[in-house]
């Protein structure tokens, strides 16, 4: 009887070995693993796992925005990538950029926050996406979908082209007026003339960046386009439409890794549609307050400030009349006012200058300040001179009474 009983335990325990091991195991889609842990349950790393019917349901929801990021190389991206609306459509951030730190920070700077839905082509880039995300520190719902999009086109889900978004003048409306859906970077790819005849009118930081065609068609200047936007989701446009799918292009046969959209209709749609166009014009001169005397080697606080009739954020270049080298810091958000410290080593009579630029670069005038630095005065010999400067004739008498 004893005897039965032990073998009974025994089964009985190979049975729920037996479970476990099939529950935990890794189901494999081409040369991709597939994690089974339990679906849409939140995972140890703060990761949860969707399946793909789940994903859809979310992204077709209207409860809160979910963005999906793709991770799949760009050869995967371009060619297909998952249907859904805007502002809940896929995004490009390939896996091998998030293991470059650098770039993760852009990320970070895009996404953190929000809720985002990491999906390749079966689950295994997306999963050990997630983990870096989330390692990173990330504030906002890290979702794994299952299966990718060889799943999702199993469940016969819709999928489009990758590469080049072609969205309308109303989308891109939508999207460039709040960051809750991350930021997207206008590029205004026409002339010079063009621009500053006027351009359409975004708030910072989701506003209008001239880069010309002529100069993403220089070698220098698609490198230097490439090092600043890689990573971010920029919309190209131009009067209407054919200039900037042609850059389009150029960044896409560039390798260039993030989101590129294309305005159809360019900024002549935009005007069509009673969008909003501005030209600009640059900041005042800068406020300068800050105390008029100061003592050598002593912290000195100096606040700066300005307006920019159009509300652009700023940058501020000030020169502090001493050894030091005047940089560009910001940018600012209209109406804050700047606090900087400073310290001057010598005596002297020293001008401040500050001037402001806004974010389209168009720079102000000067604004001054004047300091005076005097000498520092010690007991003993700098007090018996202060009485000789206050008093001329002590020098005579002294003079006299020592017999000189």
């Amino acid at each position: 009887m004893e005897k039965k009983i032990i073998v009974s335990f025994c089964i009985i325990g190979l049975m729920l070995v037996s479970s476990c091991i099939s529950v935990g195991a890794n189901t494999r889609v081409g040369n991709e693993c597939i994690f089974n842990n339990e679906l849409s349950q939140p995972l140890n790393r703060g990761i949860t796992n969707l399946t793909v019917q789940e994903a859809w349901d979310m992204l077709n929801g209207s409860c809160s925005i979910e963005i999906p990021i793709d991770v799949r190389r760009n050869d995967e991206w371009n060619p297909e990538i998952i249907d859904t609306p805007i502002p809940e459509h896929p995004r490009h951030f390939c896996l091998d950029r998030l293991e470059d730190e650098t770039l993760l920070e852009k990320f970070m700077d895009l996404y953190d926050g929000l809720d985002i839905i990491v999906y390749c082509k079966a689950g295994g880039r997306s999963w050990k996406a997630a983990n870096i995300i989330n390692d990173a520190g990330f504030s906002g719902k890290i979702y794994n979908m299952v299966g990718g999009i060889t799943e999702w086109k199993i469940q016969l889900f819709p999928t489009k082209p990758g590469g080049i978004l072609n969205i309308t003048v109303d989308d891109v409306w939508a999207l460039c007026r709040t960051t809750t859906d991350a930021t997207q970077i206008p590029i205004d790819v026409r002339f010079d003339s063009e621009w500053y005849s006027g351009f359409i009118k975004t708030p910072w930081p989701e506003c209008p960046i001239w880069y010309p065609k002529s100069l993403l068609e220089t070698p220098q200047g698609l490198e230097d386009f490439l090092e600043i936007y890689e990573g971010n989701e920029v919309v190209l446009y131009c009067a209407g439409g054919y200039r900037s799918l042609l850059c389009a292009y150029i960044l896409m046969g560039a390798g260039f890794n993030g989101t590129i959209y294309n305005m159809l209709g360019g900024i002549t749609a935009w005007q069509d549609a009673g969008y909003p166009i501005r030209n600009n014009t640059p900041p005042a001169a800068p406020d300068i307050a800050g105390p008029d005397k100061g003592g050598p080697s002593v912290n000195l606080t100096f606040e700066f400030s300005t307006s920019d009739a159009e509300g652009d954020a700023v940058y501020y270049l000030v020169d502090w009349n001493d050894s030091t080298t005047p940089e560009w810091i910001g940018p600012y958000k209209k109406d804050v006012t700047v606090t900087l410290i400073h310290t001057w080593d010598e005596k002297g009579t020293y001008t401040i200058s500050a001037k402001a630029k806004d974010f389209y670069g168009n720079e102000s005038d000067w604004g001054t300040h004047i300091l005076e630095i005097p000498r520092t005065r010690s007991s003993g010999f700098d007090f018996i001179q202060l009485i000789f400067e206050r008093f001329p004739f002590a020098t005579t008498i002294l003079r006299y009474l020592l017999g000189l």
